[in-house]
């Protein structure tokens, strides 16, 4: 993993994407409908719960006794979430929420099991689906395909993508595709995506699946409203599974990667976070998305080059959307 983080030369930053730094940022997006309440958003990525034999309940403890007090209008997990066997004190947790509660599959939540076991447990109905909330349109999407040698697309399931190369991983089907072609098109609100599997930011640039047609999606619907003066155009991206702290700025829109809230993984193996990481977005009625984060340190004794490399943290941020003009 660590000789893989020469990446910004093989995504093209230049013209279409920017990559910025920094904690506080602003960038200009029009107002929700006038009127309209503050949007409070609880989210948590990359949990891990048993995924080298280790509880992580403490972990997630920590994200709903701060959920409780923050009484968001819902929460989300961004995948990697756990296991469907010795979760439940995880699901226990969980539903400690009473509010609104959303899923999104990551890879390793089919270590074991297929997508259907998992998403029973969660009690979640589809692997892509959409919702609207507080004037926005949020979008979840399912990227666990894996390519075989003939092309054709299969689930993840018990572990089988991971024998695989990279370029075989992290695909999308051609019926979501289909479907958020035809959702980003009918969406009403500003669209708020989340996803597990990055399209953008990653170092992981041989493992990015079909992001080309995904990001060829965002950038048709958000030309489109622009055509039509609309107000309808994908503003953010929330991606996990890198376990990094990022943000960047690819053709108007604004792209996250969220910090797992327990470990990084190198070459030398997992090295956990003393402290859980998790975040709030707020999304203000005048435009503006504030990140509320956390930040921590490594629980043990790390190389330099890992702190000097790895934030342990999910940064706070502030941004204003932006609009596209016609």
């Amino acid at each position: 993993m660590l000789k893989r983080r020469n990446f910004l030369k093989h995504l093209g930053l230049s013209g279409t994407g920017l990559l910025l730094a920094g904690r506080s940022l602003s960038v200009p997006m029009p107002p929700s409908a006038a009127g309209a309440a503050k949007l409070r958003i609880g989210v948590i990525s990359d949990l891990h719960h048993l995924q080298f034999g280790k509880s992580e309940e403490p972990r997630l403890k920590a994200f709903m006794d701060d959920v409780v007090k923050v009484k968001p209008d819902f929460i989300i997990q961004c995948g990697d979430f756990c296991r469907p066997k010795g979760s439940d004190g995880i699901m226990k947790e969980w539903n400690r929420f009473s509010g609104p509660k959303y899923h999104v599959l990551g890879n390793h939540d089919m270590d074991v099991c297929d997508k259907a076991t998992i998403m029973k447990l969660w009690g979640m109905e589809q692997r892509y689906y959409s919702f609207d909330q507080g004037g926005y349109h949020f979008v979840i999407m399912d990227r666990n395909f894996l390519q075989e040698d003939d092309k054709t697309l299969v689930d993840y399931n018990n572990s089988n993508w991971g024998p695989l190369p990279s370029p075989k991983r992290s695909f999308t089907d051609a019926a979501q595709l289909e479907w958020l072609k035809q959702d980003l098109a009918a969406a009403k609100y500003p669209v708020i995506v989340f996803m597990h599997q990055p399209v953008f930011l990653s170092d992981f640039y041989t493992e990015l699946g079909n992001a080309d047609e995904i990001l060829s999606i965002f950038d048709t619907a958000n030309f489109a409203a622009s055509q039509k003066g609309s107000n309808n155009a994908v503003r953010a991206v929330f991606m996990g599974h890198d376990h990094d702290d990022r943000y960047g700025i690819r053709n108007n829109v604004h792209y996250f990667l969220l910090n797992s809230a327990t470990y990084v993984y190198t070459e030398s193996g997992a090295h956990f976070y003393a402290d859980s990481l998790f975040a709030f977005i707020t999304l203000d009625p005048s435009g503006w998305l504030h990140i509320e984060g956390r930040s921590t340190r490594y629980r043990d004794t790390v190389p330099d080059q890992i702190k000097a490399q790895f934030p342990t943290s999910i940064s706070d941020r502030h941004i204003q959307l932006q609009a596209h003009s016609k």
